[in-house]
């Protein structure tokens, strides 16, 4: 028997493995994806914004000057998305034996992630696994089952 290992983010298929010769005994799951979701909402929350979304290949457009100036003014921090840290510390999880969600419960979260087309703020995306992630998600995987 195998099993299907699928991220999606944003409707987007970001990681498929087939994991195989795994015995149908094999139910539950949820402490391999708790895991998974721990260590991406520690990339997405603070990797991704500490290198401006350079560590999922998704380099955020600069601030426009007046932003810049008017962050200055108002004693915030010079860089994208951070003025009061409430979306850094928005990400959540729902993990059961079969799947987990990530989500952020800011409401401007969905502008500066979508892809839709946009005509004043620069899409500044937080979630998206890269190879490396990608990696470490089925090894933790791989690890969990090895022990089964």
């Amino acid at each position: 028997m195998s099993f299907q290992l699928n991220w999606t983010i944003e409707g987007e298929k970001q990681l498929s493995r087939v994991l195989s010769g795994l015995r149908d005994d094999i139910k539950n799951l949820q402490a391999p994806f708790s895991e998974s979701a721990k260590k991406l909402i520690k990339v997405f929350s603070q990797d991704s914004f500490s290198t401006q979304g350079q560590v999922i290949n998704e380099r955020w457009a600069r601030l426009s000057p007046y932003t810049v100036a008017q962050k200055a003014r108002n004693g915030y921090p010079p860089d994208p998305l951070i003025r009061t840290g409430a979306m850094k510390k928005s990400f959540r999880s729902v993990v059961q034996t079969d799947s987990a969600t990530i989500y952020n419960t800011a409401e401007y979260f969905k502008y500066h992630q979508s892809n839709q087309p946009r005509k004043k703020i620069p899409r500044r995306v937080m979630m998206k696994l890269t190879e490396e992630q990608k990696t470490m998600v089925v090894r933790i995987f791989q690890k969990h089952l090895f022990k089964k």
